[in-house]
């Protein structure tokens, strides 16, 4: 390997195993949100032949990825086609577009807001997803805030294999978000916040494989 391929080499290490085994230090004071009961009601149920995605085939250089919106406050996936190589960034820009007329008319909605944008992703060498988003995201509150976390991590879980959770960033600090329950989780002893799993979310994977 000559030397300019090494130099290359290296740099693509740095970027991929650039975040920390164990999370991101944050600000953060550990709360608990009083969460309305209705929250994550019982809800509908999508027609069977709804989601054409799941059955097309896939054009040359096209690939499908997962996201995740809500009907009845449940979470469900839809399958998003994608130009491949798709980056990281894809499935999650594509998740803020929002639901399509198709999806708006069978019921699905999204709680995150209008103006969310999503500055970067990183993945640690623990699979660890680092989701750094603007700060109109973190303006949410309560039951909102909880649903469109939940679209998120679901979202952010399915970007590479073996996902182990994910974290959210704001200007390079990681922010502790609420799970299902409105408990955001203490700080490991070791200071960093701990990444959501689809197990914080447990309510809503219950019902969506249930319905």
């Amino acid at each position: 390997m000559n030397k300019l391929k090494l130099l290359t080499v290296s740099a693509v290490v740095l970027i991929v195993f650039g975040l920390p085994a164990c999370g991101l230090s944050s600000n953060e004071t550990p709360s608990v949100l009083e969460v309305p009961e209705d929250v994550f009601p019982d809800g509908g149920q999508l027609p069977a032949d709804f989601n054409p995605d799941n059955s097309l085939d896939l054009d040359v250089g096209t690939t499908v990825h997962p996201v995740y919106f809500l009907l009845d406050s449940q979470i469900i996936e839809v399958k998003r086609r994608l130009l491949s190589p798709v980056f990281l960034e894809a499935p999650l820009n594509n998740l803020l577009i929002g639901p399509s007329p198709i999806e708006s008319a069978a019921g699905l909605e999204s709680a995150i807001p209008q103006g969310t944008e999503i500055v970067n992703v990183q993945v640690s060498r623990n699979n660890i997803v680092a989701i750094h988003l603007n700060a109109n995201f973190f303006a949410l509150e309560g039951a909102q805030r909880i649903r469109a976390t939940a679209q998120l991590v679901f979202t952010g879980l399915g970007l590479v294999t073996d996902a182990q959770g994910v974290l959210f960033l704001l200007d390079g600090v990681t922010q502790q978000l609420p799970d299902s329950r409105g408990i955001i989780a203490e700080k490991a002893s070791d200071g960093f916040v701990q990444p959501l799993t689809a197990d914080d979310f447990a309510p809503l994977r219950e019902q969506s494989t249930n319905s």
